[in-house]
């Protein structure tokens, strides 16, 4: 019986040992996983990202947009008690006039007393978007309400497209209101 347990303390002791060998065997190949991780997964994201991209390689551009070219020629307004009533005839392609939404009226005031000199600029910084219908058949017509000063008023006008771009300037025409 003496030999049976000093057998069984003596496999027990090379199991023990057997154990610890293998838990050191272990760790030199965790740690190796571990550093390999470290080092292959940022190569292989950054191979990843830079490899794959959008798809497209080529420069980035805008798309082209069809060229608005609906205008005004030979404007022509009149007070309407306090409002301006602009009309005239609208040039340009049928595509260009069926996108139109509504016009920009840009204007200035000067006084009575001081007008601007002949030939001088005129900056027109104000203005004011008439939304709706404004054009039928080949005809401009638009209503701007609770405009009229006293003094002399420049105004030119831009018809405008769905998306708010603008298309060519119209003539500047001269209007006097002495109220």
């Amino acid at each position: 019986m003496t030999e049976n347990r000093g057998q069984r303390t003596e496999d027990r002791e090379r199991k023990a040992e057997g154990e610890s060998r293998k838990s050191l065997r272990r760790r030199p190949s965790s740690v190796g996983c571990r550093l390999s991780a470290v080092v292959c997964l940022p190569f292989l994201a950054f191979f990843m990202v830079f490899s794959i991209g959008c798809g497209r390689k080529a420069p980035p551009f805008i798309p082209e947009q069809k060229p608005f070219k609906a205008s005004i020629h030979q404007l022509q307004g009149n007070w309407k008690d306090k409002s301006l009533a602009l009309k005239g005839p609208v040039q340009g392609e049928d595509a260009s006039l069926s996108r139109t939404t509504g016009c920009r009226v840009y204007y200035v005031w000067y006084s009575l007393e001081a007008p601007p000199c002949e030939g001088c600029p005129i900056e027109m910084k104000s203005y004011r978007d008439v939304t709706g219908e404004i054009s039928s058949d080949g005809q401009f017509e638009c209503f701007v309400p609770a405009f009229r000063e006293k003094g002399i008023c420049f105004v030119m006008v831009r018809l405008m497209e769905k998306e708010g771009r603008l298309g060519p300037e119209s003539n500047r025409i001269k209007l006097i209101s002495d109220m």
